[in-house]
C-alpha cells in the first residue's frame, strides 16, 4: 500500500452529541463506525464531558481528521434566560415590535384571559429600555425615505454600552432585500466600540417577515458572547488534548459551520444535536430502501419525532423555541415534547398523573441514579417493569439503585393508592400516548398514514418503547439501529459542508418571472461554484414558496435549465406540498426567496462495522417484565453482541446492546441485518 494511501486508511472522523444527560461520541474510518461511547454530561463544564468521551474512545488524536460537533448551547441559553446583556438598535417607529410578535394568542385558554402574558413580555430577551431607535428609512423598493443618522446611532449604541450591553442586534425595516443601512451601522459600531459583539437581521435571517428577521436576529445577539466563549474554550482544550483536526457545527439545516461561523451565527445551531438523528434517518432510509420512516429519538429529557418522505427529511423556514419566539431561518422538522427518561412523574391540582415535562436531567437525575433525586421519572418506571436490568450499569456508568426507585414510587403512589409497579405502569402507558401523539403530529395531522411508514428508533431509551409506540399507530415494522442509543452523533458523520446564497423575490410566479429567476439561480450557481476551494462541489438551487393565501415557506428543489420553467416550478412546488401535507391547491405560486448550495461532494455516508458471522446467540439470561401493560415471566435476554447476521428472534424478549436496550413485544419478530441492525415486523394486534 501506497503511503497516501496508508495514510488515508488511518484517517478517521469524530461525531460528538452533547445532550441533556450523556455526551455521545461515534468515531468512523472510512466508511464504517470504529468505536461508539457513552459519556455524562458535564453541566457547567460541558468540554470535559467531550474530553471524557474522546478518552473512552481510545484514539490517537494525530489521525483524526474531522472532529463534528452538535450542540444546544445556544438554545440552552435562550431558553434559561443565561444569554448576553444585549441591546437593540432598529428603525424608529418599531421599539416595541419584539412585545407586539404576531398578534394572536396559542390556546384557548390564553384567548379569554385578561392576564395572559407572552413569553418575551415575562420573560423578555430584550429589556424595552434596551430597545433604542434611530432615524432611518427605506422602502420595500429600496428608495430612501429617511437617511441614516449615524451620530444618533453611534449616540445610543453608547447608551447601551454605558448601561452594561455586550452584544447589540441591528434591525432596519425592509434590510432582508436592502442592507446598506445596517451594514453600514454594524461597521461604525464595530469600528467604535469593538468590544461589542454585532449582529445584523439581514446577515442572520435575510428573509421577509420583520417579527421574525428581527426576533431571529434579537437571539443571535442573546447567544453569540456565550457561543463565543463555548467555542473557543472547546478547541483550545482539543488542541490541548492532542487533537488538532478542524472541529465542525453541525447546523439547523443538516451543514456544517467552522467555529467562527458557529460563534458569528449561534442561531444556526440551535437544533444542531437532534437535527444528527434525523441525518442518520435519512441514510438509512436510502441504506434500507425504506422511503417513508418516522425518526424516534427519545433520551434522557425530550422525545424528538421527525419525518423522512420519499427519502428526505422535511424542512420548515422557522423554529418555534416558546411561543412567538422564533428563529426564522431554515431548519429540518423535528417536533419536540419533554417525555424522556428523566422526565418526571406527578399530579397535578385535580389528581390526575403528569409525566413531563419536566426533567430530573443528568444531575441528580432519575431516582435509580443513586445521586440524591426525589422525583419518580421514566427511567425509574423502566427498571421497576423489569425493562432495564437491575445488574447493568446505565449509560455504562451508573450502577441502577432499584430500592430508590421503588420508595420514589411507593411515595407517588401512596397519594394514587397504586402500588409501585402499577404506578410505573400507568406512567409507561402516559408517556408512549404522548409519544405517539409526537408522531399524530408529522403524519396524521397532515394527511399522511402512520401505517405507510417504519418507525426507526433511537436514543438511549427509544428501543426500549418503540414497539409499544409502533403499535399503538399501527405501523407495521420498527428499525432499531445498532448504534441507536449513540445515532445522533453517528448521524453527524453524515453532514457536510455547503455554501449558501439567498436572493429575495417576494412575487406571484409568472412565466416571466420564472424564466428571470431561473437565470438569477444559474448566475448564483456560476458564481457559488467559480470560488477557490469549491471545484469539487454540487450545486443545489431551491426556492422558497407558498400558494397565494398561505402565510408560511415551504423549500422545493428546482432545475434552473428546465426548458419550461413555470411548468418545472409548478411541478416541484405540487409535490413539495403533497409530500408535507398531502394535498396540493389550483392557486397561484408566491415565490419569496431563492436558495443557491454548493454543498462539498466527498461522500459521507457511514455504516456500522459488519457482523461476524457466527453461531446463533443464545438467551443469557431471563427476567420477569411488563410489556404494554401485561406481565410476562422468564422473558429472555439476548447479548446483542452474540447474535449472528440472519437471527430471527421472537418476542417477548429483551435485547441488550453497548449503549441501548430493546424490548420486543409479544409475538412480535426481529431479524438481524448484516450490521447487527434489529429489524422488527410486528404482530397485528
Amino acid at each position: 500500500m501506497a503511503r497516501e494511501e496508508r495514510e488515508r486508511a488511518l484517517t478517521l472522523r469524530i461525531g460528538i452529541d452533547t445532550g441533556g444527560t450523556f455526551t455521545d461520541l461515534v468515531v468512523a474510518e472510512g466508511d464504517r463506525v470504529r468505536a461508539a461511547v457513552k459519556s455524562l454530561t458535564t453541566h457547567g463544564d460541558l468540554p470535559s464531558g467531550t474530553l471524557n468521551a474522546l478518552g473512552k474512545a481510545s484514539i490517537d488524536g494525530e489521525d483524526v481528521e474531522r472532529v463534528v460537533h452538535g450542540t444546544t448551547v445556544a438554545l440552552n441559553a435562550i431558553l434559561t434566560r443565561r444569554g448576553a446583556q444585549v441591546g437593540l438598535v432598529t428603525t424608529m417607529g418599531y421599539r416595541d415590535l419584539l412585545d407586539m410578535g404576531r398578534a394572536w394568542r396559542p390556546w384557548e385558554d390564553a384567548l379569554i384571559d385578561p392576564r395572559w402574558r407572552r413569553p418575551h413580555e415575562l420573560r423578555p430577551i430584550i429589556e424595552r429600555h434596551r430597545r433604542r431607535t434611530v432615524p432611518e428609512r427605506v422602502r420595500a423598493d429600496g428608495g430612501t425615505v429617511v437617511a441614516l443618522d449615524e451620530a444618533h446611532l453611534l449616540a445610543e449604541v453608547a447608551g447601551l454600552v454605558g448601561d452594561g450591553c455586550e452584544s447589540v442586534a441591528i434591525c432596519f425595516l425592509h434590510s432582508y432585500k436592502h442592507p446598506g443601512n445596517e451594514e453600514r451601522a454594524a461597521a461604525l459600531v464595530r469600528e467604535r466600540f469593538p468590544q461589542l459583539s454585532v449582529s445584523t437581521s439581514a446577515d442572520i435571517a435575510p428573509y421577509p417577515r420583520e417579527y421574525n428577521r428581527f426576533c431571529t436576529c434579537v437571539l443571535n445577539a442573546y447567544a453569540q458572547p456565550l457561543m463565543d466563549t463555548y467555542t473557543s474554550e472547546l478547541e483550545n482544550r482539543l488542541q490541548g488534548s492532542g487533537y488538532a483536526a478542524p472541529l465542525m457545527f453541525m447546523t439547523n439545516d443538516g451543514g456544517l459551520v467552522a467555529p467562527e461561523q458557529a460563534t458569528a451565527r449561534p442561531v444556526t445551531t440551535l437544533n444542531s444535536g437532534p437535527v444528527g438523528g434525523v441525518m442518520g434517518a435519512e441514510m438509512y432510509s436510502r441504506r434500507l430502501q425504506i422511503p417513508n420512516l418516522v425518526g424516534f429519538d427519545m433520551g434522557g429529557t425530550s422525545t424528538d419525532v421527525a419525518v423522512i418522505a420519499d427519502g428526505r427529511a422535511s424542512i420548515k423556514r422557522e423554529l418555534e423555541l416558546e411561543h412567538d419566539l422564533i428563529a426564522g431561518i431554515p431548519v429540518l422538522e423535528i417536533y419536540s415534547i419533554g417525555a424522556g427518561g428523566g422526565s418526571i412523574a406527578s399530579l397535578d391540582a385535580a389528581g390526575g398523573l403528569n409525566v413531563g415535562p419536566e426533567s430530573a436531567g443528568s444531575d441528580p437525575g432519575p431516582a435509580c441514579y443513586g445521586r440524591g433525586g426525589t422525583s419518580a421519572t421514566v427511567t425509574d418506571a423502566f427498571l421497576l417493569l423489569g425493562m432495564l436490568d437491575p445488574e447493568v450499569e446505565l449509560g455504562g456508568e451508573i450502577p441502577p439503585d432499584v430500592d430508590a426507585a421503588e420508595r420514589v414510587y411507593a411515595a407517588l403512589g401512596d397519594q394514587l393508592g397504586a402500588t409501585p409497579v402499577d404506578l410505573a405502569i400507568a406512567v409507561t402507558e402516559v408517556a408512549i400516548h404522548n409519544m405517539a401523539e409526537a408522531v399524530r403530529q408529522l403524519t396524521v395531522y397532515r394527511g399522511a398514514d402512520p401505517r405507510e411508514f417504519a418507525l426507526l428508533a433511537y436514543g438511549a431509551a427509544g428501543p426500549l418503547v418503540a414497539t409499544q409506540v409502533a403499535r399503538s399507530l399501527r405501523m407495521p415494522r420498527v428499525i432499531i439501529p445498532a448504534l441507536a442509543g449513540v445515532f445522533s452523533a453517528f448521524g453527524l458523520l453524515g453532514a457536510r459542508v455547503f455554501e449558501e446564497e439567498v436572493t429575495p423575490v417576494m412575487a406571484a410566479a409568472t412565466e416571466e418571472l420564472a424564466a428571470e429567476l431561473f437565470a438569477r439561480l444559474r448566475q448564483s450557481g456560476a458564481r457559488l461554484g467559480e470560488a477557490p476551494g469549491r471545484e469539487d462541489a454540487h450545486l443545489e438551487f431551491r426556492i422558497d414558496a407558498m400558494y397565494a393565501g398561505q402565510r408560511s415557506e415551504l423549500e422545493a428543489l428546482v432545475n434552473p435549465s428546465h426548458p419550461q420553467p413555470l411548468a418545472h416550478l409548478r411541478a416541484v412546488f405540487d409535490e413539495a406540498h403533497r409530500r408535507q401535507f398531502g394535498y396540493t391547491l389550483a392557486a397561484d405560486i408566491y415565490v419569496s426567496t431563492l436558495r443557491t448550495r454548493a454543498v462539498e461532494s466527498a461522500a459521507r455516508e457511514v455504516l456500522p462495522p459488519e457482523l461476524e458471522t457466527r453461531d446463533e446467540g443464545k438467551p443469557k439470561g431471563e427476567r420477569d417484565i411488563v410489556i404494554g401493560g401485561e406481565r410476562h415471566q422468564d422473558v429472555p435476554v439476548y447479548d446483542w453482541a452474540a447474535l449472528a447476521p440472519g437471527q430471527r428472534l421472537v418476542g417477548p424478549l429483551v435485547v441488550e446492546a453497548p449503549s441501548y436496550t430493546a424490548v420486543i413485544g409479544d409475538g412480535d419478530v426481529a431479524e438481524v441485518n448484516s450490521v447487527g441492525d434489529l429489524v422488527v415486523d410486528l404482530r397485528e394486534a
